[in-house]
C-alpha cells in the first residue's frame, strides 16, 4: 500500500497534475455564446488570486505567461469560467 502511495505522489509530481507545472505556460481567454454540452464553467469568483489575475490580464486579446506554480487545473482542456455575465473559453498554451 505504501508504494502505490508513493508511486501516485511521484507521478502527480512528475507530470504536473496538481497544476503548479513550471515552464512558460501562456493562457489564452476567449469569449464564447453558449457551453458546449456536457461542459460546466467555474465561477470567477472561485478562482485563486494568481487566477484572477491571470485571467484579467488574458481578457486583453493576447495569451498571458502564466506565473511559476500558478494552478492551471481550471483553465485546461479546455477550461470555462464565468465572468460578469459572460462565459468565457481558457486554454492552456505550451510551447
Amino acid at each position: 500500500m505504501r508504494v502505490s502511495v508513493l508511486l501516485a505522489a511521484a507521478l502527480v509530481v512528475s507530470t504536473g497534475c496538481l497544476g503548479g507545472g513550471s515552464g512558460m505556460a501562456k493562457l489564452s481567454v476567449t469569449r464564447v455564446d453558449d457551453l458546449p454540452q456536457g461542459e460546466g464553467a467555474v465561477s470567477y469568483q472561485n478562482l485563486a488570486p494568481a487566477q484572477q489575475s491571470a485571467f484579467r490580464e488574458a481578457l486583453g486579446g493576447e495569451p498571458v505567461t502564466l506565473r511559476e506554480g500558478t494552478d492551471r487545473n481550471e483553465f485546461r482542456d479546455p477550461g470555462y469560467v464565468r465572468y460578469d455575465g459572460e462565459i468565457y473559453r481558457t486554454t492552456i498554451i505550451v510551447p
